[in-house]
Parts: structure tokens; C-alpha cells; sequence
């Protein structure tokens, strides 16, 4: 039982973390559509501030 609440607990720790992940990865795709653009070349313009 201790091990299935460490693991939900786990995942909350990182929450915000994945949320900003996505977050990128969703307007990254978005600007893709207009055409490739490399990956590290986006987060090179688009850093986190």
C-alpha cells in the first residue's frame, strides 16, 4: 500500500515540471505546422524565462 501512495506522490512532486514540458511541446507542434523547425532551434528562441 505504501508503495502505490509513493508512486501517486511521486508524480505530484513533478507536476508543474510536466505541465511546462507540455506546454512547450504543444506550441513547439503549433509552429511546426507552418513548417520544420529543429527542435533545438525553437528552445534556443524560445526559452524559459
Amino acid at each position: 500500500r505504501n508503495g502505490v501512495r509513493a508512486a501517486y506522490v511521486h508524480k505530484a512532486e513533478h507536476l508543474e515540471a510536466r505541465m511546462e514540458m507540455m506546454q512547450w511541446w504543444s506550441d513547439y507542434l503549433d509552429m511546426s505546422r507552418e513548417g520544420y523547425v529543429a527542435p533545438y532551434i525553437y528552445a534556443q528562441r524560445h526559452k524559459a524565462a
